[in-house]
């Protein structure tokens, strides 16, 4: 006998084996793991790395004043606040844009690729490291936040205008995607293979 809980509701079943069966209580189709959970999971964070290098090489902010237009990158940001000595603010900014979304991109692809290929390291600091990725998804956004509440606020036309530039749109989507694609991933799978 094997205990399954459906995903939906939660209700505890104990069956004969892991076969796909219907739940009784909220019809939803229970199964031993999510269908084809790493390889979702594995495919956004490639298509996350992939937006990860036009969100760093192309201008995230355009900013006309008196009718000249100035891009910036996330890094020429970080530069131009360490030119300011405005040095936690760089910081900040470049922790939460070039840190941050590096280390949950690497932290996805090193647990899925640990999954199918032996690591020796113990399943209990693969979840740590996933629930870590997990938790500092949401702290990537911090850029996209500043840019939106900028081109919201300052609109003068060509006296003073702020816009978002392609690198906000490809930022934007790569955090979105790594957030999926950890909350996609079913960590059960990290059990199995033992």
């Amino acid at each position: 006998m094997v205990l399954i809980s459906c995903k939906n509701c939660h209700k505890m079943y104990e069956k004969q084996n892991y076969d796909d069966f219907v739940c009784s209580r909220c019809n939803h189709l229970v199964r031993k793991r999510i269908k084809d959970s790493l390889q979702v999971s594995i495919a956004l964070t490639i298509c996350a790395i992939l937006l990860y290098i036009p969100a760093m090489l192309y201008p995230i902010m355009e900013v006309t004043r008196l009718g000249v237009k100035v891009e910036s990158t996330i890094l020429g940001g970080v530069i131009s606040f360490l030119e300011y000595k405005s040095y936690f603010i760089a910081f900040v900014v470049f922790t939460a844009s070039v840190v941050i979304p590096m280390i949950k991109l690497v932290g996805l692809l090193f647990i899925f690729i640990s999954i199918k290929v032996k690591v020796k390291m113990h399943n209990n600091r693969k979840i740590l490291i996933f629930k870590f990725v997990e938790a500092i998804g949401k702290w990537s956004m911090i850029d996209i936040y500043v840019v939106a509440i900028l081109a919201s606020v300052v609109q003068l036309d060509e006296i003073f205008n702020i816009k978002g530039g392609i690198a906000a749109t490809s930022f934007a989507l790569m955090v979105i995607l790594t957030m999926i694609a950890a909350n996609r991933f079913d960590t059960r799978i990290i059990w199995d293979e033992q």
